[in-house]
């Protein structure tokens, strides 16, 4: 568009500059722990008893639970029962703050219905909000790819996954000869992804071209930040499509289209224009059930037969506010 601003800077004010901690801690499902161990004389020499030393909140008779939900790591490598430690060594804990045996509850389940398109090859399919794309470090049963692999029978691979707390298309390779061809696809960036978003905040441009950086922010490990000229290339193509309302608040729609794929990208680009998305807990959204962030539509060439496939996400998975907009 020849009226689109590019931006290769960040703004002086912005919700870079609004994080709350407390808040992002708060959303988090687990509560990290870390202990190190550079010496005998530094604590038991067995996993389980020095766990129960430090975590004395925690009883001895769920540790078994605890090993098999996962989340537990001595040296960056997953321990899956007690075991002796070396010395030095790193021990760290993810612990759930719910009830292990409520889990099934707490993450949602996949249905057969979020398949949007399958063939021998390849599968679009839609991934609930507060699903992990993957196995996360926190625990290893509940992820968009476990339920993937359950129901399609053989591994699925992922060249592209979604945040948490995001919904919306994804796509994955269900044939171990196209997993290299659609990864590829997205590394040379000839995929095509549309999201949409919501943000309370006003939002005085039509569309923009926020090509900033993005690296860790030091304030907290899950956090990303915009920085000035360090980082990873990041680009998004953000425009304003109309106003829709969502748990009664008044809210403007964007479409948000990533040219790179960096992680929380959409979420930082659009928080350092002071357009934090709607429910967004890390990046200074207001507060909203859920995280008005959806992954619309897909566009790429079918690995195998090389059809152009565009899949766009059906109307009822679609979120209300989305169907709203005017």
């Amino acid at each position: 568009m020849s009226d689109t601003k590019h931006l290769t800077s960040p703004p002086l004010q912005g919700a870079n500059c609004q994080i709350d901690l407390d808040r992002v801690d708060s959303t988090l499902r687990t509560a990290y722990h870390c202990f190190t161990r550079l010496s005998p004389s530094d604590g038991p020499s067995s996993l389980q008893e020095l766990l129960l030393q430090r975590l004395p909140h925690i009883p001895l008779a769920s540790w078994k639970e605890r090993f098999d939900f996962g989340g537990v790591y001595v040296n960056g490598r997953e321990a899956l029962a007690d075991q002796q430690l070396p010395h030095p060594c790193k021990v760290e804990y993810y612990e759930p703050k719910f009830s292990i045996g409520e889990a099934a509850a707490i993450f949602p389940a996949f249905e057969e219905r979020f398949v949007v398109f399958r063939d021998e090859a390849v599968a679009v399919v839609y991934k609930p909000p507060r699903l992990p794309s993957m196995p996360a470090k926190e625990q290893r049963h509940f992820s968009l790819k476990a339920s993937l692999d359950a129901l399609f029978g053989v591994p699925v691979h992922m060249p592209s996954r979604l945040d948490v707390s995001a919904q919306g298309i994804v796509v994955v390779s269900l044939n171990p000869r196209t997993h290299a061809h659609l990864q590829q696809a997205f590394e040379s960036r000839r995929v095509h992804k549309t999201y949409y978003l919501a943000t309370t905040a006003a939002v005085p441009w039509e569309a923009l071209n926020v090509d900033l950086p993005i690296s860790r922010d030091p304030r907290h490990p899950v956090l990303r930040t915009v920085t000035g000229v360090d980082g990873q290339h990041a680009e998004t193509r953000l425009s304003r499509i109309g106003t829709s309302s969502s748990e009664g608040r008044a809210v403007t729609v964007i479409r948000a289209e990533p040219v790179t794929g960096r992680t929380h990208q959409i979420r930082v680009h659009a928080a350092s224009q002071s357009a934090p998305i709607f429910g967004d807990n890390f990046y200074g959204g207001a507060p909203a059930s859920l995280l008005h962030l959806v992954s619309n539509s897909i566009t790429f060439m079918h690995p195998l037969s090389g059809e152009l496939i565009e899949v766009s996400l059906p109307k009822e998975l679609t979120p209300n506010w989305l169907h709203g907009k005017q």
